[in-house]
């Protein structure tokens, strides 16, 4: 009874110890398959590396970069090196020129009058035209930016609404406030309709004051 004993205890111990051994094993082998991931080149290529210069880069691999043209900038370091974590310490650098004249956009002119080039960093504020609206809301701001020899960013013109006179009178409508004329109304602005003398609105009286999003309004009717 106690010969039997002792056996399963040594089984036991020796499940125990190859179990652990097992799971130092694996831990050492996920420990060696570290690596980090290459990037997108933009505008560099890698000159040297240490060990080499392609994947896989296991811990403690650096790579050194140059601009594709003499005549290009760069932008972060110069060297990077994988670490333990299987992330570079820095991100790929990337190279760039100046940005020529920034670009035409619809229903906006710049603000100040435009340069033949811009270095990275530089900035260009435009204004929408009469009776349009800008959009602030993310993505878009009011600037493009000039980064790495490129344009960044996003610039929107929220459209006026045209309300003429063929409009209303299809409808039998007038505007509350000045009769039978042709108004443009800017983006978000309230227009507020009457009915045209000895005709009845269809619907309830909220449908007489309307409001312009980016073009469109909706239009009450009277019959």
């Amino acid at each position: 009874m106690n010969k039997s004993f002792g056996k399963q205890l040594k089984m036991k111990y020796f499940q125990r110890v190859l179990f652990l051994l097992l799971t130092i094993v694996d831990v050492s082998t996920n420990a060696q398959e570290v690596t980090c991931e290459g990037e997108q080149l933009s505008n560099v290529y890698v000159l040297i590396g240490h060990p080499g210069t392609v994947s896989p880069y296991k811990p403690g691999h650096i790579l050194v970069f140059r601009c594709t043209d003499v005549n290009l900038e760069m932008y972060g370091q110069r060297a990077i090196e994988c670490l333990s974590s299987g992330k570079w310490d820095n991100p790929y650098p990337k190279c760039g020129g100046k940005c020529g004249p920034p670009p035409q956009v619809d229903s906006a002119d710049t603000k100040e009058i435009t340069k033949t080039e811009y270095n990275s960093g530089e900035r260009v504020e435009y204004l929408c035209f009469s009776k349009y609206t800008l959009d602030l809301s993310p993505p878009y701001s009011k600037y493009l930016t000039c980064e790495q020899g490129e344009w960044r960013g996003n610039i929107k013109c929220l459209k006026p609404c045209s309300v003429t006179v063929e409009e209303m009178d299809k409808r039998g409508i007038q505007l509350r406030w000045g009769g039978r004329q042709k108004v443009f109304s800017p983006h978000q602005d309230r227009t507020t309709f009457a009915c045209q003398w000895g005709k009845s609105l269809i619907g309830s009286r909220d449908l007489l004051i309307q409001y312009c999003t980016d073009g469109v309004i909706n239009f009450p009717e009277c019959v």
